[in-house]
């Protein structure tokens, strides 16, 4: 095996960065104005397995019914392997690529000082966002465009699930090569990247700040403004089209019988895999923060502050599976299924789709729009988000041997995706605001505080007395916070969706936290966080991708918070005086550090789920509540804690 189109020693990521600033004093004016640049380099491995991947289940065409007899039959569920093409030629290694995105942000801010007790800010940023593209010759981008896909020329899988010549105009359906819909960025007048640049990132601010009682002990301050990314959330360097077909191959065959299979020559008649695509035309993510808040210093070097914060984030990172089965299909001529063929439709082709897939019949890719593609991830910029938050702090700066900060915030953040490739495995394309709900991110409410507080005793001693009993101090962290949410699933074992994609649950009953203990039989005692009588599998005539309410479960998404947290870091700690280094002052510092101070149990993981297997008498699990020891023994309950306490000592030599 060659290193594909590798010409390197190492992976090499350099950013390269610009700014400058200048400001102006006029009158009450203060003039800023400067930009930021940012070259951003990749140079980066990419790429499937070129060792192949078998995975065997029990839920396809050729099984035995156990997963394990497979792999000693030969019952294979699919295969999978990897290699870069260059121009034609299967290497056997990885693809490599080379990768620029720029981002060029000029700005403009005027801080006006209205008054001594009121100042105004107004300013402006421009985002000038090139998206990633590569750079090497030939390119390796390549991306899907729907609108370039012509359903006449596709040709559809036969019998075995191969992509075979057309019978009747001999045209061979060949991945390797670009068309119907695969381009290459940059060729031609595809746009590099594949993404068009959007030139309409304009970003407004305003500020204010203002001191109402004219003392210097009170301020109001507020702004609003909109900001711009380049489109890829916590990743802002990851690139979304690298590893595609045709420079990266990761073909896919399923339900074979036996070890010493083919695949007519190489890669012919199997079609790429997780082929990943970014729209042509898209706006960029777009943030609006604004905030509030009214500051108060009060007697005894206190200060308390009061604020709101908001942020609307729109045309936000998501994900979604394009070659999906669409909700509402019916009848589909699919002439290799034909009853002719060996097929569960009727002699002429014609299939009811939903009844195959809700029955596991066939593979959903029969019946996708794009065919001849396993799947298409789209990554695009569709999601909204909301954050609000009332957040509250107290500090206590010096005095009374104290230094403390305590604070509290109440917030809500909801959304319809969190992740920047969100597919609900539900359904991705009907209705997206379905999943519009508590993000993954919320914690309701959280409160913490840190301090250090130097003890009073034998402070005023002297000798021996003050320099081992005196001097003292503790520090710590507490912090209390409620949990993030739980997102889970159900599935009766051996079904799916009419689109084929798996289900939720169904609520039987308010979903709340229910802290108890059970006696779980396998286990012993239990802590349990939810009644898993509560949620239950859907009813089998949910599973029709029909549009009504119900469709797929009934439960959304994250409908369960999970645990929260108490607790406490503490610290003992003192410097004592030595003698040493004359002329230097040198110090010996000694602190006991304990974390989880106080060694109660918090609780982290939950088990949530639900059990498909069928009912003892031979019936399905549809219906089925997910509680209970026959078949889901320990769901509801607590999984994992956080650590248990940590002691620690150390010295310190300070010189």
């Amino acid at each position: 095996m060659n290193n594909g189109n590798y010409r390197g020693a190492y992976d090499a990521e350099p950013v390269y960065t610009w700014r400058d600033n200048i400001a102006w004093n006029r009158g009450s004016h203060t003039l800023k104005f400067g930009f930021f640049l940012e070259k951003f380099q990749l140079t980066e491995q990419f790429g499937f397995n070129t060792q192949g991947w078998y995975t065997f289940a029990n839920g396809n065409a050729v099984t035995t019914g156990n997963a394990l007899a497979d792999m000693f039959l030969g019952r294979i569920d699919n295969y999978q392997e990897g290699t870069f093409n260059a121009n034609g030629v299967y290497t056997g290694g990885y693809g490599v690529g080379h990768w620029r995105r720029t981002d060029f942000e000029p700005y403009f801010q005027d801080d006006w000082k209205v008054s001594p007790r009121l100042t105004l800010n107004f300013g402006v940023r421009y985002y000038w966002l090139i998206p990633p593209h590569d750079v090497t010759k030939p390119t390796v981008d390549s991306s899907f465009i729907p609108s370039l896909y012509n359903p006449s020329a596709q040709v559809l899988p036969g019998p075995d699930g191969l992509l075979h010549p057309d019978p009747a105009t001999g045209r061979i359906y060949d991945f390797t090569n670009f068309g119907n819909g695969l381009v290459e960025c940059g060729a031609g007048v595809i746009a590099k990247g594949c993404q068009v640049v959007y030139y309409k990132n304009v970003g407004p601010r305003f500020g204010f700040a203002f001191d109402p009682t004219g003392s210097g002990k009170m301020a109001i301050r507020g702004g609003i403004g909109i900001y711009y990314e380049a489109g890829n959330g916590n990743n802002a360097n990851t690139i979304g089209l690298e590893g595609n077909a045709p420079t990266t191959l990761a073909p896919q065959v399923f339900n074979l019988t036996t070890y010493n299979f083919n695949t007519s020559g190489g890669f012919a008649g199997v079609g790429p895999t997780g082929l990943g695509m970014i729209p042509y035309y898209q706006k960029n993510p777009a943030i609006t923060q604004m905030n509030l808040n009214v500051q108060r210093e009060i007697r005894g070097n206190n200060l308390v502050t009061f604020a709101y914060v908001g942020t609307l984030g729109r045309y936000l990172d998501s994900g979604r599976n394009l070659d999906q089965v669409p909700v509402g299909v019916g009848t589909m001529n699919v002439p290799a299924l034909s009853s002719g063929n060996g097929g569960p439709c009727d002699a002429s082709g014609n299939c009811d789709v939903q009844q195959l897939l809700i029955n596991n019949q066939v593979p959903s890719f029969y019946f996708v729009p794009y065919q001849g593609y396993t799947s298409i991830r789209v990554k695009q910029f569709s999601a909204v988000s909301s954050y609000h938050a009332f957040q509250t702090e107290f500090r206590h700066t010096t005095g009374w041997g104290l230094t403390a900060q305590v604070y509290y915030t109440w917030s809500h953040m909801i959304d319809n995706s969190t992740s920047t490739y969100f597919e609900t495995g539900v359904d991705d394309n009907y209705d997206m605001n379905r999943w519009k709900g508590t993000s993954d991110l919320n914690r309701t409410q959280i409160f913490g505080a840190n301090y250090i507080y130097a003890l009073p005793f034998f402070r005023n001693s002297h000798g021996f007395a003050k320099q081992a009993l005196g001097g003292w101090n503790i520090s710590g962290i507490t912090a209390f916070f409620t949990g993030v949410p739980v997102d889970f699933g159900c599935g009766v074992n051996g079904y799916s969706t009419g689109i084929g994609t798996g289900v939720r649950c169904n609520t039987v009953a308010p979903l709340k936290i229910q802290k108890s203990v059970v006696d779980v039989p396998q286990f012993g005692p239990m802590v349990q966080w939810v009644n898993p009588a509560d949620f239950a599998q859907p009813l089998q005539s949910q599973l029709a991708a029909n549009g009504q309410p119900g469709m797929f479960g009934y439960m959304g998404r994250n409908a369960l918070t999970g645990p929260g947290r108490n607790n406490w870091d503490l610290a003992l700690h003192k410097e004592f005086a030595l003698p040493w280094l004359k002329g230097e002052q040198s110090t010996l510092q000694f602190r006991l550090e304990t974390f989880n101070t106080f060694n109660h149990p918090q609780w982290n993981y939950i088990n949530v789920g639900c059990n498909g297997a069928p009912n003892a008498d031979g019936s399905l699990a549809f219906g089925r509540t997910c509680g209970g020891n026959d078949y889901n023994p320990g769901n509801g309950t607590v999984g994992s804690a956080w650590n248990p306490r940590n002691v620690q000592l150390a010295l310190k030599f300070i010189f």
